[in-house]
């Protein structure tokens, strides 16, 4: 079996807090796990909704939607599984033991990827406990994550992805390793006060993607490539000189406010769930905020971008560094696994956290305050990433590589991040130097 790939800074141990119960997402059941239930009769510990007695009113396992013969657990009323217990604990797991749990439960906030050499395992953003880097070290549960994985090459093995720079364009296991490398380093670069300067490395790479994809360098043979991405790299992560940085582009803020509304129109109908009546005004309720977004129309729901701009989240404050820094070096560490080229899966990961940005602004401006704290970042950050759970084929997985902008969205978060120009944040110049 390859060998399996993580992020070594990582850490993960579960709270138990229940959000990944909570989030509507889909749980897969295979077919095993499947009979293994109706055996136990598993509908006696199933809640209709949060305050009702445990027992199923009608059958707790449906068909999925347009794959009849794959079923996964009904939601409650809430959106939230219905075998979760007001104490946040799975009764599945209460009473037919750990190794019962559904594997799309077991597996959480994990994802394993294939690829050439090596299995690639990435965690998600979605879980506050990966979002604070909480817990033991993944190093430390070698054992466990081995079992998770023979557990997943089991049921859900996929062929390898083959890695490509852009579309078009392949890339060899060395080279994406030099490329992790470098970008590894090149975030780590340590500012004048010894921590890394976020804003500036963020600038740092954003020049060193835009060589990368310009069209001559694209089109070098495979070797020719390597040598570039190794030489180019090397001068980005070790130069003294600051970078030539430069405002986004006015594409690359539009397009960022797309980004922006389709993150903001998932939040809207999770926290809707179960809502009677939403169906029917969902086109309407979404056409008012797209019209919010760009700033022509009143705030929808909780979605109110004018509280945002009355307060800012600073990325150079610790706390908040911090937690950017530990989503950037994830998603670094991580790249190659998603089944987008490389440049587009950094361009829609770093939009996510500029989303994030404009969340915990938005929640902290909600709350009267001027400035966003670390719970403010942490949750604006998990509501944003929510979507990555988005097939990269679907519709809207296509939509979000397309409205990321490109390197774009590595010069707005260089620039302190959506609403810097409103809010007092560092130029992208500034920033750099």
């Amino acid at each position: 079996m390859p060998a399996l790939r993580f992020d070594a800074d990582q850490r993960f141990t579960c709270q138990q807090c229940g959000r990944c119960c909570r989030r509507g997402w889909d749980i897969a059941l295979t077919a095993g796990e499947l009979q293994a239930y109706r055996r136990a009769e598993a509908g006696r510990f199933y809640r209709e909704h949060e305050g009702a007695a445990e027992g199923a009113e009608t059958d707790p396992f449906e068909p999925i939607p347009g794959h009849p013969s794959y079923f996964r657990i009904r939601k409650r009323a809430d959106g939230a599984c219905g075998f979760l217990s007001p104490a946040n604990r799975c009764r599945i797991h209460e009473e037919l033991g750990s190794e019962s749990k559904p594997l799309t439960c077991r597996l959480f906030p994990f994802r394993f990827h294939p690829g050439e050499g090596a299995t690639v395992m990435t965690a998600s953003f979605c879980c506050p406990t990966i979002v604070r880097n909480d817990g033991a070290p993944l190093a430390a549960q070698a054992r466990d994550l081995a079992a998770l994985r023979k557990a997943w090459s089991r049921e859900h093995a996929e062929p390898p992805s083959r890695v490509e720079l852009v579309a078009g364009v392949p890339l060899t296991a060395a080279t994406l390793d030099t490329l992790r490398s470098v970008l590894r380093r090149v975030l780590d670069r340590p500012g004048p006060d010894g921590a890394p300067n976020l804003a500036g490395n963020a600038a740092r790479m954003a020049a060193l993607l835009d060589d990368l994809s310009r069209h001559r360098v694209v089109r070098l043979e495979p070797e020719a490539l390597a040598e570039y991405v190794a030489l180019v790299g090397e001068h980005a992560a070790t130069t003294p000189k600051p970078v030539a940085a430069r405002p986004p582009s006015a594409l690359g803020r539009l397009l960022f406010r797309g980004f922006l509304f389709v993150v903001l129109a998932g939040r809207e109908q999770m926290e809707e769930a179960g809502a009677p009546g939403l169906q029917l005004g969902l086109r309407w309720r979404l056409a008012r905020l797209l019209a919010h977004v760009h700033g022509l129309g009143p705030a929808v729901g909780t979605s109110d971008l004018r509280a945002a701009r009355r307060a800012r989240g600073d990325l150079r404050e610790a706390a908040l560094r911090d937690l950017a820094h530990n989503y950037l070096r994830a998603t670094i560490e991580g790249l190659g696994a998603g089944r987008r080229p490389l440049l587009e899966e950094m361009a829609v990961a770093v939009s996510f956290l500029n989303a994030g940005c404009a969340l915990a602004a938005m929640r902290a401006g909600a709350a009267g305050k001027r400035t966003a704290d670390v719970d403010d970042f942490a949750q604006g950050l998990m509501e944003a990433v929510d979507l990555t759970h988005t097939s990269e084929r679907a519709v809207l997985g296509r939509m979000l590589a397309t409205l990321s902008g490109g390197v774009e969205s590595l010069w707005i978060l260089a620039e302190g991040g959506p609403f810097a120009a409103r809010t007092g944040q560092p130029s992208a110049r500034t920033a750099a130097e």
